[in-house]
């Protein structure tokens, strides 16, 4: 028979878990369902394969509150994904916003322990109203921490932050510093300052659409992606995650799949155009080459001219970045080249190898990019591009061009490509046009730029002519077309156990690239 401390324990344990379902209670409850959010458990079932999860620090609450605080408004634990493990933080937003008090972040701290010990990623499934306010528990609820701890786990562990409800102020940087950010559409909103508070300190009024998924997708580049509403949301983090390792010591599951390593892909000649005056769109692509036609994109509607997405090259997780001739002429600048550098990041830190897709002329000369900097963006991506380890290789479709082409995209072997491989038809170049430095040098260059640079037929080097010289190092052999899933997979394939460090031994694990 039980005894009767016994009972009265599972008794008061049982009480806490049925607190803990009702959160902020019934009213706040149905107000967050009118919205069309997810409550914070069903948020994690949708997440992790089902019963998976294992909640820790349920009986936590804010010391004194009255009423009761269920879970301090966070609710953390670890699941499976896949298969796999994650330790899962999630925002209670009917428990008084969701806010972050002291006992909120002490467990998001100890989750973050567990995770970088454990070589687990970090996943996050936030609702907050931020740093609890007006409480002797600091003026910002210690939100300071969160920044640490990604700092410190950066490229350690992935980090994935699902948001689905307002982050503004301060907290709004932890998003941001997160390897992956997707948003739902419906009801996520990020802001530095939202429309109240910009409106008292300064009376300007903000569009409706500033801050919401949409906008930090297409003008700030701020999210990765965004999702009709929370489930399609959750579920995009799932897939997104079956392209990353669990951590920096591994690599990417491999997925299995039906499509051979040895088809050939003739409708790619029917795709891309001979005349480089005629465009086409580099997703068609993709779709025909990577496992099964299934691609992941990032940043999707965010410097169009630029593709970056995840896929699979014979079960192998890859990164793809590539030039998309229908958007922009394919044209790097400044948005376009911060996109690069990020996911670029992301592929060095995980072991994930780069695949580039070049078709593409100079970056775009003129005041503007000139003002934002574009020498110190495209700088950035040449530093990260040769310090990274990762297996790094490159097929030139149609053309190569100067910075853009020839270097920034891979285009040459000198800064650390692997394998490079060229379409019969490319045309490869240090200048666009035929302007002869030599004879004009100190003779009014600038007078006859225009003309130039602008009314002259590019110069084309034949990628046949620069083949005779192997000593020139610009690529490693020219293929057929329908063979560039057969020659991305072989690359792959003799790449696989590349040594991943520097040829220059460093005492810390970072130079000093252009901002």
């Amino acid at each position: 028979m039980m005894e009767k401390r016994m009972e009265d324990a599972l008794k008061r344990l049982q009480k806490i878990h049925e607190e803990n379902l009702l959160g902020g209670g019934r009213e706040k409850i149905e107000k967050e369902r009118s919205k069309g959010k997810l409550l914070p458990r069903e948020r994690i079932e949708c997440l992790v394969d089902p019963g998976t999860f294992v909640e820790i620090g349920s009986a936590t609450e804010a010391p004194g509150a009255v009423p009761r605080l269920p879970c301090d408004g966070a609710i953390t634990g670890y699941g499976r994904i896949d298969g796999r493990r994650v330790a899962i933080y999630a925002t209670d937003f009917t428990v008084i916003g969701g806010s972050i008090g002291m006992q909120h972040m002490q467990k998001f701290d100890k989750l973050w322990d567990y995770a970088g010990k454990w070589r687990i990623p970090m996943v996050w499934l936030l609702d907050s109203a931020g740093g609890r306010l007006g409480t002797e528990e600091g003026v910002i609820g210690r939100v300071e921490w969160f920044f640490w701890y990604e700092a410190q786990y950066s490229g350690v562990v992935p980090q994935i932050c699902v948001l689905l409800g307002p982050c503004i102020a301060g907290h709004a940087y932890a998003p941001c510093m997160t390897d992956f950010l997707l948003m739902a559409r419906k009801t996520a909103h990020l802001w530095l300052g939202g429309p109240r508070m910009v409106a008292a300190a300064t009376s300007e009024k903000m569009a409706e659409e500033v801050g919401s998924a949409d906008y930090h997708m297409v003008y700030s580049g701020t999210c990765d992606v965004v999702g009709d509403d929370d489930r399609s949301t959750i579920l995009e983090a799932r897939k997104l995650l079956s392209f990353l390792p669990s951590n920096y010591l591994e690599k990417a599951p491999i997925r299995k799949t039906n499509d051979s390593p040895l088809r050939e892909v003739p409708d790619l000649v029917k795709i891309v155009p001979v005349d480089t005056s005629k465009t086409y769109d580099m997703h068609d692509v993709i779709e025909k080459i990577v496992d099964d036609g299934d691609y992941f994109e990032i940043k999707k509607e965010y410097a169009k001219q630029l593709i970056t997405c995840f896929c699979h090259f014979n079960g192998q997780s890859v990164g793809i970045v590539a030039n998309n001739p229908s958007e922009h002429g394919s044209i790097l600048e400044c948005n376009a080249c911060d996109k690069y550098y990020r996911f670029l990041e992301v592929l060095d830190a995980y072991n994930i190898p780069l695949v580039n897709l070049i078709d593409t002329p100079s970056e775009i000369p003129g005041e503007e990019e000139e003002n934002k900097g574009l020498f110190r963006h495209g700088g950035k991506i040449l530093h990260l591009y040769c310090t990274s380890t990762i297996p790094k290789i490159s097929v030139i479709l149609r053309e190569a061009y100067a910075d853009a082409g020839s270097i920034i995209m891979g285009g040459v072997k000198g800064i650390g490509v692997d394998i490079s491989w060229v379409w019969p038809i490319a045309a490869i170049g240090i200048s666009t046009s035929e302007l002869n430095l030599v004879e004009t040098y100190g003779k009014g260059i600038e007078e006859d730029a225009h003309e130039q640079y602008l009314d002259r037929p590019r110069e084309r080097i034949d990628a046949f002519d620069i083949a005779k010289t192997i000593s020139s190092q610009v690529f490693d052999e020219i293929i057929y077309p329908e063979d560039t899933r057969k020659k991305i997979i072989l690359a792959l394939e003799l790449t696989k156990d590349k040594e991943r460090r520097l040829s220059i031994e460093r005492k810390k694990d970072h130079g000093n690239p252009p901002t």
